[in-house]
Order: C-alpha cells, then structure tokens, then sequence
C-alpha cells in the first residue's frame, strides 16, 4: 500500500510539474506595443524627441536645420549658399530674429531620428510625408505640391547634350551594371506592368507603385536602391543606362530632362503630394508659428518668386549644374583655391575661412572696386596695399599676400588683450573691415561700463553704439564716429559662411 501511495505521489508530482511547464510555454508573447517602436525609415528604434520648442530656440539664438544638399534644398554655388528651401528658412529665421544653421544630412534615411534627438530644430529636403513619418514627427502646411513622375531614357547617353559627361561617367564598381535600354517609350501608367523601376531606400514613391500596380492589375518591380543614393543620382544613372526607370517629384524630373536630353519625363503615376518640413512633435509652437508664417507668404511674392527661381529658371539652373564652382558636387569654390590655400597658412587660417573672406569682400572677382577706394579680392585700401608692398592690388597673387600679412599683424595686435583664438579672430575680422582704432574704442566703451572687453558679444554692443552721437563723443572714444553695423556684420557673415564652406569643401 506504501508503494502505492509513493507511485501515486510520484505521479501526481510529474503531472503539475509538466502542467507548470506546459503554461509557462503557452504564456502569450509580449505585446507589441510593449516593444520599443521601429523607424520603418532608418530601421533604428524611434527615438523619443526631445523637449525643446520655439521659446528654447529663441533662447539660443539659433535655428538648426537638418537638410541633404541637392540642387534645389541647400547647396553652395560660386562661394554663396542657395536654395530654395534654405532661401525660405533664411527668411524665416530672419523675422524671428534668429540666426540660421544648416546641418547637412548624407543620409536622409536617419533625418527624423535625428530631428527627434535634437541635433536640429527642423528637417527639409523635399519631404513628402507617408503615415509612417507623419507618425513620427510632426510636417507642416504644404510648401508647394508635385506629381510623381516617371523619369526613362528617350535616347542613348550620347544624346545627353551638354550632360554627356555626366552621363557617361561611370559609377562605383559595386553599382548597377549599364543595361540594355528598351526602345519603346512608357506613356501611359498601364505599361509598367512587369516593369522594374528603382527608387531610393524608403522613397515615399514605392508606396505609390504599389497603389499603380493594384489600379493596373499588374505587377511592378520596386528595386529600392541602398546606400546614400537619391532621386537626382538615380535620373543620371537612368541617363547613363544603369537604371531603365526611376520615379522623383515632377518639377525636379523637368529639370533633370533639361540637364540630360536624353531623358523623356512621362507619365504621371499618382496624385500630387505635399513637400514640407518636418518638426518634433514635442514642438508645437515652431510647427503652428512656422504654420503662419508659410500661410502668411504664400499670399504674398516671396513662394512664388523663389519657387520660379529654382525650379522654372532652366537657364541658372544649367549654368549652376554644369559649372566647376557648384562646390556641393564639385568641392571647389572659386578658382582662387590653390591661392588661398597657399598663404592661409602663413596666418594659421583654415583656408575656407580666408576663402569667405574673399567672398564677403569681393565676391571672388579681383577687379571689385569699393565706393571708399579697396581694391581686389580682398579689398585692400591704397595706404595699405603699400604699407604691405602690394605693387598690383588687382593681381590675385599680390592682393593675397599683403591681405594676408595685415591680417597677420592685426592678430599679433590683438594677440595680449584676447587670449582666447576664437574671440580674438572676431576682433581681428573687425578690425580688418573698420580699422583696430575704432574696435579699441569700442573695447573701452565696453570696460568703461562694466562689460566684458575680451568678449565680442559685449564688444559688438559698444562698436554698434559708435554710430550714435552720443557715445561717439564719449571721451574714452579716440577715433570718433564709426558705422558699427558694417563690422558687426562683416564678422556675422563671414563666420557663418565659413560654417557652410566647411560642409561642403575639404579643409
């Protein structure tokens, strides 16, 4: 009976153990909510965004954008930034008295992910939402709105006009392989069916195949391409015959058939879509004072007269495109490059900053002339073009040289008094535009009442303030009246177009 009641026992005991096992097994899996949320764009987990709305913004002083630069966002062309969404945000930024920072993107795939971990305030770059994004941040009224068209090769890349080079060149070897072009145009929507068409990684356009290839009850092949690959670089791969078909926004594709004559632009094979920026969603007052602002404009000239400035005007847009000073494609600037290389050294410059120099005081052309008497690339005044043994102030060469022993002798001036190499290169580029006397009146203005004398921000107030009568007689003032606002914003300039120069330029 004992034995019995052990078997028994034993028995019950292996019966509730595997019972116990068995629910463990089937426990349901966890939720997917519960899971950390995925960017169906960059495939990362979505990040949280951050808190920081306009107030933080205004705070800072500062407007940071996240932008690719293609030949319509954000490029810089002959030593000046562009675009026709960084024209519209400079205005913006302007009005709320903000300065403006563009941060380039290579990789758009992550540009949400990074709008939302605060490395900038806004993103753009020819946005056309999809309900994953739109779940993911927050995108605003409409800056204008595009049909998506099919972009094929109408005749072989020597047909391409003076985008031959360009179609011809050969892409990286791990790329597609050029293949055989059909000879039949596509016309209407209907003809892709059995198609391949290749778009960019997470094109908000594959959803639009898809939606073309239910409507026609034909397959379509989607081939997204990876890697940093974008719309413009797929129209020339189509131009080259690498690629048979690619679909972009259609003003864009209009001008890629400008630039390839071989390309054929048709058909249209979707609805037209919104192209806007992006803002977090943990920043409402941007996004509905941004909102107001578009709203505001858009009944007024400003849309509409940058809107045909870069995407009607096909003449500068092919002067831009198939110039050698397009630096976001070629990374020249001007062809004074070797030159400023050459003698930044000898003041321990960057040579992108000697190179905004150049811009900001004569746009690159060594014949400039000033209404008070400077001369050449870097605008030199007569006494001092002599006192630095400048013989051809219009000669590229000699000009550099002397600006850049001044140059060198104003940072030796300032050298004791400003420590610090980043405030004293703002004293320096001062001094350069309205001479060192009037900064050093502005530096005593300054001390005399109770700012900082080795900080510019403080200095600046005091230099704007010398174009007042009142403080232009001040007696700490040795030098009189001085137009502050040219230096205050010489230095500005300079210093934010060298911010650009080194995104798009090798130093």
């Amino acid at each position: 009976m004992r034995v019995q009641t052990r078997l028994f026992l034993l028995l019950l005991l292996a019966l509730l153990g595997y019972s116990l096992m068995t629910c463990k097994r089937r426990q349901p899996p966890p939720r997917l909510e519960a899971l950390d949320p995925i960017d169906r764009r960059s495939n990362l987990p979505v990040v949280a965004p951050i808190s920081r709305d306009l107030d933080e913004i205004k705070k800072d002083g500062t407007l940071t954008v996240l932008a690719p630069y293609n030949s319509t966002t954000y490029f810089v062309y002959r030593g000046e930034p562009l675009g026709y969404e960084y024209d519209l945000l400079q205005a913006y930024a302007k009005e709320q008295g903000l300065a403006l920072k563009m941060v380039v993107v290579t990789d758009l795939k992550s540009i949400y992910s990074m709008l939302n971990s605060g490395e900038g305030d806004l993103a753009a770059g020819r946005l056309v939402p999809t309900p994953e994004d739109e779940a993911a941040v927050s995108f605003t009224r409409p800056l204008y709105r595009t049909e998506p068209a099919l972009v094929q090769q109408a005749k072989p890349p020597e047909a391409a006009g003076k985008g031959t080079q360009k179609a011809l060149q050969p892409g990286p070897a791990d790329e597609t392989p050029e293949m055989d072009i059909q000879a039949r145009l596509i016309t209407k929507p209907a003809q892709l069916a059995g198609q391949t068409v290749t778009v960019p990684e997470k094109s908000p356009y594959h959803r639009t195949l898809i939606e073309l290839a239910d409507e026609i009850s034909g397959d379509i092949h989607v081939v997204e391409m990876g890697g940093k690959i974008q719309d413009e670089a797929l129209a020339q791969k189509v131009a080259r015959g690498e690629v048979e078909f690619t679909v972009m926004q259609g003003n864009l594709a209009e001008l890629k058939e400008a630039e390839f004559k071989n390309l054929k632009v048709r058909p249209v094979i979707g609805r037209s879509q919104s192209v806007t920026w992006a803002a977090r969603k943990s920043s409402p007052d941007l996004l509905n004072k941004l909102n107001d602002w578009i709203e505001e404009k858009q009944n007024g000239t400003l849309f509409d007269r940058l809107y045909k400035k870069y995407f009607v005007d096909r003449r500068s847009y092919l002067e831009r495109v198939e110039s050698q000073y397009l630096t976001s494609a070629t990374g020249k600037l001007s062809e004074y490059d070797e030159l400023l290389k050459r003698h930044a050294a000898e003041v321990n410059w960057d040579w992108r900053l000697l190179a905004s120099q150049a811009f900001q005081e004569s746009r690159f052309k060594p014949d400039a002339h000033s209404w008070a008497g400077a001369v050449g690339l870097l605008q030199l005044m007569p006494a001092t073009a002599r006192q630095y043994g400048v013989r051809n102030p219009l000669d590229p060469e000699d000009n550099v040289q002397g600006a850049v022993k001044f140059l060198k002798w104003l940072d030796g001036y300032w050298l004791d008094r400003i420590p610090d190499d980043g405030e004293r290169l703002k004293f320096v580029l001062a001094s350069y535009n309205c001479g060192a006397g009037h900064v050093d009146d502005a530096q005593r203005l300054t001390e005399k009442y109770g700012g900082n004398p080795q900080s510019w921000d403080d200095v600046s107030y005091w230099l704007l303030q010398e174009s007042t009568q009142q403080y232009s007689a001040d007696p700490v003032v040795k030098f009189g009246f001085c137009r502050g606002l040219e230096p205050v914003n010489y230095v500005t300039f300079i210093l934010e177009r060298f911010d650009h120069y080194r995104q798009f330029v090798v130093g």
